[in-house]
């Protein structure tokens, strides 16, 4: 069955002097039909014809179009409704797509039909991915993707012919897009290509056509040493652990991008790399925006290639942290916890920064084998995010195992199985960093701020090497919040040693 659909919006204005009152909703919107209740309106007409769940009068699981008179839903047999809700292809009760065909049956077809060989065949190869298109829980999605985007039915009609051969090289010559992307993590996903980290790939294509638009030889000559030497060897031993993260490879790229024109900069001062000095870097940093400052990298990078001499490069006070008082963060975890204007994932996510001190990219990355007792009948819920299991506070227990139920990107075959607490729209990945920083900022929620704030809050509490443990973070890291809200946690370290 599928998971429950929220209603659909109404974009027409009603017109009582048009149409009449519907039985259901008691809205004038136009009329669709007259049941043995009375008139239904267009919008009540169609959710009738997609609800699925128990008949409320005789137990019937199935499609539930009718209501009896305490507005519960009851099947064609028990509500009389005059619907068709049997598809001819495969004799089940469902949602009609069109005709007599359900959408099931209709996404089938369409999958048949885009990936099938010359032989009327779809490939060993193309077979797993075909059936998690196809068994997708909502099969509505399967066929919209399919016919709202003509490139998804071309690419996929070019696997299936052969025309495009099945591998990373040839989706590489492809011109570059979210189409393409998608549809090479749904082969991975569906083990039709092996594994290849996305955002490593991704960045290494965008340094070669950068460093091609590059016109000064020896500028490009230097710059691929740096890119290729320092940010692409790092993001390979990133990837050796796991995934790369968004945040790394935007840094990668920004470092890039500003050292070109800082290397521009010094061409047009009649400046070489050799003969830079420490004038040069002073009014660089100080003649322009503070994005200035991501030529550093570069600038030590040459530093220890001994490309300059020894210059003394600013540096960022991070001394003082950015912060806000105590009652706005308290106001910020009940809103979250409450207000359900922000999409639940983002709640949730929001409320492990500001209650536990937790970054977003861990956040994200949290997989349901980090929670136990997320079974209603558990007495109490906990979290994995260090060496020990934290207990949640049940109201954001409660949000959590209502994500649970209806987890987001889960209707479609990219992520139906997908072992994360909150997984992405890409197939295979979780929820973006970049996405849930883009959600709560986006809410006012000044998410660096809060979460310094919460661990000045948590050191007052508990000792920073227990929380060092509990909370995944170094020992030194959270004695420096110790250090910064006041907190004098030297006895007790020096009491814990000398215990031991």
């Amino acid at each position: 069955m599928s998971p429950p659909r929220k209603p659909r919006a109404r974009s027409t204005t009603p017109d009582p002097d048009r149409w009449p009152e519907c039985t259901r909703c008691g809205q004038c919107y136009q009329l669709a039909a007259r049941w043995p209740e009375g008139p239904i309106c267009t919008y009540c007409y169609h959710a009738a014809r997609r609800r699925e769940g128990v008949c409320a009068d005789c137990g019937h699981t199935g499609m539930v179009p009718g209501l009896n008179t305490a507005k519960e839903p009851t099947c064609l047999r028990c509500s009389s409704v005059p619907l068709t809700l049997t598809c001819a292809g495969c004799g089940q009760e469902a949602w009609l797509a069109k005709g007599a065909t359900c959408w099931r049956c209709l996404l089938r077809d369409m999958v048949h039909d885009h990936l099938a060989g010359p032989d009327g065949q779809i490939s060993p190869a193309l077979q797993p991915m075909a059936e998690a298109l196809c068994s997708m829980p909502r099969a509505n999605s399967g066929v919209t993707w399919m016919r709202a985007n003509p490139q998804v039915g071309q690419l996929l009609r070019a696997l299936g012919t052969g025309s495009l051969e099945l591998s990373h090289d040839a989706l590489d010559a492809l011109p570059a897009g979210r189409t393409v992307e998608y549809l090479r993590a749904l082969l991975v996903t569906h083990h039709a290509l092996p594994p290849r980290d996305r955002r490593l790939a991704t960045f290494q294509r965008w340094l070669d056509d950068t460093l091609a638009r590059v016109d000064h030889p020896e500028h490009r000559q230097l710059l691929d040493r740096f890119a290729r030497w320092h940010h692409l060897r790092d993001l390979r031993r990133q990837a050796e652990h796991g995934p790369v993260e968004a945040g790394p490879v935007l840094r990668a790229k920004q470092s890039i991008t500003v050292t070109i024109e800082f290397l521009g900069w010094l061409a047009l001062r009649g400046t070489t790399m050799a003969e830079l000095s420490q004038h040069e870097i002073d009014s660089w940093h100080a003649g322009g925006p503070g994005t200035r400052e991501h030529v550093q990298r570069f600038l030590y990078w040459c530093r220890a290639q001994r490309l300059t001499g020894k210059l003394e490069l600013p540096r960022r006070d991070r001394d003082n942290p950015q912060l806000i008082g105590e009652h706005a963060r308290l106001e910020i975890i009940r809103s979250l916890l409450l207000d359900d204007e922000l999409a639940l994932p983002y709640r949730i996510a929001g409320c492990l920064i500001t209650l536990f001190g937790q970054p977003a990219g861990k956040v994200v990355a949290l997989t349901l084998a980090d929670l136990a007792g997320s079974d209603a009948s558990s007495p109490e819920l906990r979290l994995r995010l260090g060496k020990q299991w934290a207990p949640v506070p049940e109201q954001l227990a409660a949000l959590i195992r209502l994500h649970l139920e209806h987890r987001a990107n889960t209707n479609t075959a990219a992520n139906a199985q997908a072992r994360w607490l909150f997984p992405g729209q890409v197939p295979g990945e979780h929820l973006s960093r970049t996405t849930l920083l883009a959600a709560l900022r986006g809410a006012g929620i000044p998410v660096r701020a809060a979460r310094n704030t919460t661990w000045q809050q948590l050191v007052r509490e508990a000792p920073p090497q227990v929380l060092a443990d509990a909370l995944d973070i170094s020992p030194a890291t959270a004695m420096k919040h110790a250090q910064r809200a006041g907190s004098d946690w030297a006895r007790y370290v020096s009491t814990t040693r000398h215990q031991q």
